[in-house]
């Protein structure tokens, strides 16, 4: 990823947060221990990680990751039309350009797995293992 002064900013699609949250020490939630960088999420994801939340212990782990993590609200998302996406992942992808997030990480493999490694309009579609790994070979 580099060095930067600035804290990179990464924008958490909803499986990121529902993969951390599902079980105590799964390898995904090493993204929170990552020094220097900023997590946001909107609420139209949180949304869908409500909804698939379904034990007591989850919740709960998704209370505590969320004390870190920025969820913005937007009325109003860019429209973007180059990119080939269903519906339901636009307004991820709108969210993460809106916040001017340097990487939107997901593991939604189906459909922004074609997108990874790209940037559509300034922000890199990333997979969490890829981000960990990039961040491994930094020596973080």
């Amino acid at each position: 990823m580099g060095e930067s002064a600035e804290p990179r900013t990464l924008f958490l699609d909803a499986n990121v947060l529902i993969s951390a949250a599902w079980r105590d020490g799964c390898e995904i939630a090493q993204i929170w221990q990552i020094p220097g960088v900023r997590l946001i999420t909107s609420n139209y994801v949180m949304g869908e990680v409500q909804r698939n939340l379904p034990r007591i212990d989850q919740i709960e782990r998704l209370r505590k990751l969320l004390r870190t993590v920025q969820v913005l609200t937007f009325e109003v998302l860019p429209e973007i039309d180059d990119v080939a996406l269903p519906l339901k992942d636009m307004p991820v992808l709108a969210g993460a350009v809106l916040a001017k997030a340097d990487f939107l990480v997901s593991g939604d493999k189906k459909h922004f797995g074609p997108l990874f490694g790209s940037v559509v309009r300034g922000v890199r579609i990333i997979a969490p293992t890829e981000l960990l790994s990039a961040l491994r070979a930094d020596g973080r």
